[in-house]
């Protein structure tokens, strides 16, 4: 993928502020290579200077990333990340947004009437050009539409209660919380077809994110909504049609200073949900299991000061977060963790157990005690994210345990006598696949 031009969009948000070395590392996102972007960090600095000290930082609330199909350039293969990208600046009643690889513009600074924006949060675009915007204190969803350089404004979608976010499909589905009124409404061309959920009450709902079955960039091509409520504490997984598949609880699981923000889906239907309280990035996968948490509470790289709004890109895993007067720009990354060996006995095998935060592709290498390469077990084999399992046989091959617990199977060659160190090398699966890996090490004696 060409280097993208996201270091004035993101400076634009909120300029860059110097990285410095640290032992801190977690690697479920990382920074792009410096020759992608120059700006990693951003910080309110710039955009001050940009625009001559007319527009500040106050209150960041939801970010939005689209490729916009009206950029579509057939002469310039290379111009697929390229995005636009949304940011709400709630405390000054504003949309800032890049109406180009290099230029920015505003919504909400000399609007009136029924355009002017109040306490706006929550925002989602889509690929042909429409923006949705929770704009809260007016009670409202906001539609604007974006041929390509300006956001013009619609339409109101009315009649809600302090609405805090919006989603929307790649069908172009709208799904809004309607944090006052505890429910979740579904709109098609801006008509309410539905009101949901239909078996749990939600909570005052803050949050929400949907993946379809018919986006063109999903894995499993999965559908749900995923929703934050009970005053920002809980997750809830549901389906299209408002049933509750998953819940996690914040306090439930030891995390009592959470304060969810918002929500963002990648491309293999994992789940990103922003938290103030904790200065991080909670990571579930599609089944709503808990990966990890990313970040801490800091200013220098992968630290955070109250992450809110967040945007993920499927196609290539670019990732946007904005937080109190600050914004990080990512890719999806990966990390491992608990990587252990085991000896299985009659016949003696290798059973290798590790942890993965992203669905990723393995390198598995077995070295004998001096060093040397005794054979690669498996290479660019994937793998989803959660506890693995991989078993090898004494020709090094990988073994399938359920062929192995069969009645009529014949044994695998087990494993000789000795000393090995075994190498598990994970790399992504996005764009940052060529940029970076991870490698873990053990030993084990047969």
């Amino acid at each position: 993928m060409k280097s993208s031009r996201f270091a004035i969009l993101i400076a634009t948000l909120f300029f860059a502020s110097p990285l410095f070395a640290q032992k801190y590392d977690p690697s479920t996102l990382v920074f792009p290579p410096i020759l992608h972007i120059w700006v990693q960090k951003a910080t309110s600095t710039h955009l001050r200077l940009y625009t001559k000290g007319q527009v500040k930082v106050k209150d960041p609330q939801g970010v939005a990333a689209v490729r916009l199909d009206s950029w579509e350039d057939a002469k310039r293969p290379g111009d697929d990340d390229e995005l636009t990208v949304y940011g709400v600046n709630a405390g000054f009643n504003m949309i800032i947004y890049n109406t180009s690889k290099t230029t920015i513009s505003f919504y909400g600074i000399n609007e009136s009437g029924e355009k002017r924006l109040k306490q706006p949060s929550g925002i989602t675009a889509h690929r042909g050009g429409d923006v949705y915007l929770a704009d809260t204190g007016n009670n409202r969803v906001a539609h604007f539409f974006n041929p390509g350089r300006e956001l013009k404004y619609v339409r109101s979608l009315a009649g809600l209660n302090a609405p805090r976010d919006v989603a929307m499909g790649a069908d172009r589905t709208v799904y809004v919380a309607d944090t006052g009124n505890h429910r979740i409404l579904v709109y098609r061309d801006d008509q309410l077809e539905r009101t949901l959920p239909v078996n749990a009450p939600l909570q005052n709902p803050s949050a929400i994110a949907v993946t379809l079955p018919n986006d063109e960039w999903s894995y499993f091509h999965d559908g749900f909504l995923v929703v934050v409520d009970q005053n920002a504490q809980r997750v809830q997984k549901l389906s299209l049609n408002g049933e509750t598949l998953a819940s996690w609880s914040a306090l439930e699981n030891g995390k009592p200073n959470t304060k969810l923000g918002y929500i963002a889906i990648d491309y293999y239907s994992n789940i990103y949900v922003t938290d103030l309280g904790n200065h991080g990035i909670h990571k579930f996968d599609r089944n709503l299991t808990y990966l990890t948490l990313f970040g801490r509470r800091g200013g220098g790289a992968k630290e955070f000061n109250e992450p809110r709004g967040i945007a993920i890109y499927k196609r290539f895993g670019q990732v946007i977060i904005a937080e109190k007067e600050s914004a990080q720009y990512f890719w999806v990354g990966t990390d491992v963790a608990d990587f252990k060996a085991a000896q299985h006995n009659s016949p003696a095998l290798l059973r290798l157990d590790y942890f993965l935060t992203e669905a990723s592709y393995v390198k598995i290498e077995i070295f004998d005690e001096r060093k040397n390469l005794l054979a690669t077990a498996m290479e660019k084999t994937l793998r989803m994210p959660g506890p693995r399992q991989d078993w090898l046989d004494g020709n090094w091959r990988p073994v399938d345990v359920e062929f192995l617990n069969a009645t009529n199977a014949t044994p695998p060659a087990p494993i000789k006598p000795g000393n090995y160190r075994i190498r598990l090398t994970v790399q992504p699966t996005y764009s940052s696949y060529k940029h970076f890996e991870k490698s873990v090490e053990t030993t084990i004696s047969f």
